[in-house]
């Protein structure tokens, strides 16, 4: 199918008698060569590489015209749009930059990657979450929320990892909590309940029952007894120069503790 170079023209009548039998047969092809022409375009067979730059104008097309399936470009570049909502099933790509990425839409649970703020975050709810962002001096730092008040923050501050929040936590299901408190320093206390709730797992006591065995430091410690001290008491010890003495054994006897 040829390409016109310029659209037919068709003459108007010639008042020569003897030259409208030519004219007629011309006009005859010049109508069947554009009826030809126009079905060919009408049945979706035009070459976009024969329409001239900016030659067509969308407010010229009607709706939905146009198809993905009708359209290929070398870069989505080519196309300056607002993409809008788009539904994929798969990207591949290799840079991404200034974008929100997050495992579920205006819900939670989700985790998020943030361009605003530079966050990493996982949600519980809108109120309680853990996030990866640029800390006090641009380290990285791991930020407990909860109930939406700072709870943890975790980050090497100063060359160290410090604590620089408050860390409550229930121990198990008992009402008590141990708590972590510190400034802008390293930690300097660590508080619990009572030392009964301090528990080792592989001795399987507390560490109040195992310090009420030991003994209190500047005390005395109760009578241990008599003792033979290893020779049977009533023996008899030689004297240097003559004579013996009778062994009476180690008498009961209590130390003070240091």
């Amino acid at each position: 199918m040829s390409i016109w170079s310029e659209a037919p023209r068709i003459q108007a009548p010639p008042t020569d008698p003897a030259a409208l039998p030519a004219y007629v047969k011309d006009l005859a092809n010049t109508t069947a060569k554009m009826a030809k022409d126009l079905e060919f375009i009408l049945n979706g067979n035009i070459a976009f590489d024969n329409i001239r730059a900016e030659s067509i104008e969308t407010q010229n097309l009607k709706a939905g015209a146009v198809t993905a399936v009708k359209m290929t470009v070398e870069e989505l570049s080519s196309i300056t749009a607002n993409l809008g909502h788009i539904i994929s099933g798969l990207i591949e790509s290799i840079e991404m930059y200034g974008s929100y990425i997050a495992t579920r839409r205006n819900a939670f649970p989700r985790a998020e990657l943030n361009n605003v703020g530079d966050l990493l975050a996982v949600y519980t709810d809108a109120l309680n979450s853990l996030t990866i962002e640029p800390g006090i001096t641009n380290e990285p730092t791991i930020t407990f929320r909860n109930g939406g008040a700072l709870s943890l923050i975790l980050g090497p501050a100063f060359g160290f990892t410090a604590l620089l929040a408050t860390l409550d936590l229930l121990v198990g299901s008992q009402s008590g909590s141990l708590s972590l408190r510190c400034g802008s320093g390293p930690l300097d206390s660590v508080s619990v309940p009572s030392w009964s709730k301090t528990r080792s797992v592989e001795e399987g006591q507390s560490l109040a029952a195992a310090l009420s065995s030991k003994a209190t430091s500047g005390a005395s410690t109760g009578s241990g007894g008599g003792a033979n001290a290893g020779i049977p008491i009533g023996t008899k010890l030689a004297v240097d120069g003559g004579g013996y003495v009778v062994w009476n054994g180690v008498p009961s006897h209590s130390h003070t503790q240091n």
